[in-house]
């Protein structure tokens, strides 16, 4: 059976996003800045809690259960577009922000697994041990599996994909890139759906290259706080395995 063909348990990442989203609620009520509408922005992050309450009080199988993180991300987002357009120095609003926009990168690979079920969507399940092409920047081989990257720096959310993991770290294939050493937040699902949650530093860059159209451009980031529950979950899938980066 094809892993997309298996129903995502979503309740565990729809309870941290709504605690983390009561945390978000805690930090509007100290904004001072007069620009943003709390109201507003206040009752569309509450439909996003509702959203993923229809989540956590569904099974699987039932529409609700996609359907609810999809609004919850249609509310989040609009939430995060009326905060970032009101910007400025306020350190709650800031906090604020950077709370909604992990939200939204935690949700991200959810979503995106439950999508490709929901149009039943598959692809041909990773084997353990295939390999991908060479790259020179990497000095271990690495294990094919694909994965759909929701990621937070700053006050902003972004999305990539990835087609290699290891317990050292990952490639995320974006346009949106990272300056080399930022830090950032990752979040992936594994083939069982497992949510992976990690903090992680950008270590380098590859650019779009119109003489090799095919090398998908995006960034080498390489974990420095990763559970020790979900490193042992990635070797189940990538079993012992080297960092994946080398120092430049």
């Amino acid at each position: 059976m094809a892993r997309d063909s298996i129903p995502l348990e979503a309740r565990r990442p729809a309870q941290i996003a709504k605690e983390m989203l009561g945390a978000a609620l805690g930090q509007i009520q100290d904004i001072s800045n007069p620009a943003l509408n709390v109201e507003n922005v206040t009752a569309s992050i509450a439909k996003a809690v509702g959203a993923l309450f229809a989540v956590q009080s569904s099974e699987p199988m039932e529409a609700a259960h996609v359907a609810g993180v999809c609004h919850a991300m249609d509310h989040l987002r609009a939430t995060l577009q009326l905060m970032q357009d009101v910007g400025g120095e306020d350190e709650a609003l800031t906090n604020a922000t950077q709370t909604i926009a992990k939200t939204l990168a935690l949700l991200y690979p959810i979503s995106k697994v439950q999508e490709r079920q929901s149009i039943q969507l598959s692809r041909p399940p990773s084997v353990i041990g295939d390999q991908l092409p060479e790259d020179a920047r990497r000095d271990a081989q690495r294990v094919a599996i694909e994965a759909d990257i929701g990621f937070q720096s700053d006050s902003n959310f972004y999305t990539g994909y990835t087609e290699d993991i290891s317990t050292g770290g990952l490639f995320i294939a974006t346009f949106d890139f990272r300056p080399i050493g930022s830090e950032i937040q990752v979040n992936f699902t594994l083939p069982d759906g497992y949510l992976v949650t990690a903090t992680g530093t950008v270590r380098w860059i590859r650019e779009y290259n119109e003489l090799t159209p095919n090398v998908e451009p995006g960034m080498g980031v390489q974990f420095t706080e990763l559970s020790e529950e979900d490193a042992g979950l990635i070797n189940v899938f990538l079993e012992q395995r080297e960092p994946m980066f080398y120092d430049e």
